[in-house]
């Protein structure tokens, strides 16, 4: 007798879409997002304040598209049989430290300062999120993590010089 494959249906309905696009996986498609924040400093380095509340800033990355670029948080997709919390450090250190174009004896120190830094860490959303890659039987579910440097000094020594990351 046959037995029809039965493929994963997206939770949140029809996108109009079937097969897994440009996805890696039938199903959730898991990401990992992070989100770096610090307080705005002035000069003298003061918190920036507006309208008597704090000025908060975030690390941003500048995404490169076909039709147009666009401004985004540092993540992406958790490898099969990767930890979230490794694949964080991971993507943070590819998108926003330029990583992979440092000396190794950098990127050791790096790497440490991050493993301090971001355990401390706080889970500020985990699920499906809606994405023009999302079909019906694919999607992409994420876990952003919150990781605020209340002196602003530690993560600052680290960003890349480049143009394509930015506090904002």
């Amino acid at each position: 007798w046959y037995q029809r494959r039965v493929r994963p249906q997206n939770p949140k309905g029809r996108t109009g879409i079937s097969g897994r696009g440009s996805l890696h996986r039938w199903g959730p498609n898991h990401a990992a997002d992070t989100v770096v924040t610090r307080w705005h400093r002035g000069a003298d380095g003061t918190i920036t304040m507006m309208e008597n509340k704090p000025v908060l800033e975030f690390v941003a990355i500048l995404r490169a598209g076909d039709k147009y670029d666009e401004w985004a948080i540092p993540g992406g997709r958790v490898k099969p049989n990767e930890r979230v919390f490794d694949a964080i450090k991971r993507e943070f250190s590819e998108d926003a430290l330029a990583n992979l174009a440092r000396p190794e004896s950098e990127q050791t120190k790096i790497s440490e300062m991050l493993t301090e830094h971001f355990n401390l860490g706080i889970t500020i959303y985990k699920g499906y999120i809606d994405d023009p890659r999302n079909t019906d039987n694919a999607w992409i579910e994420t876990i952003a993590v919150n990781y605020h440097d209340s002196t602003g000094v530690a993560s600052q020594s680290f960003l890349c010089k480049r143009r394509a990351v930015r506090w904002v």
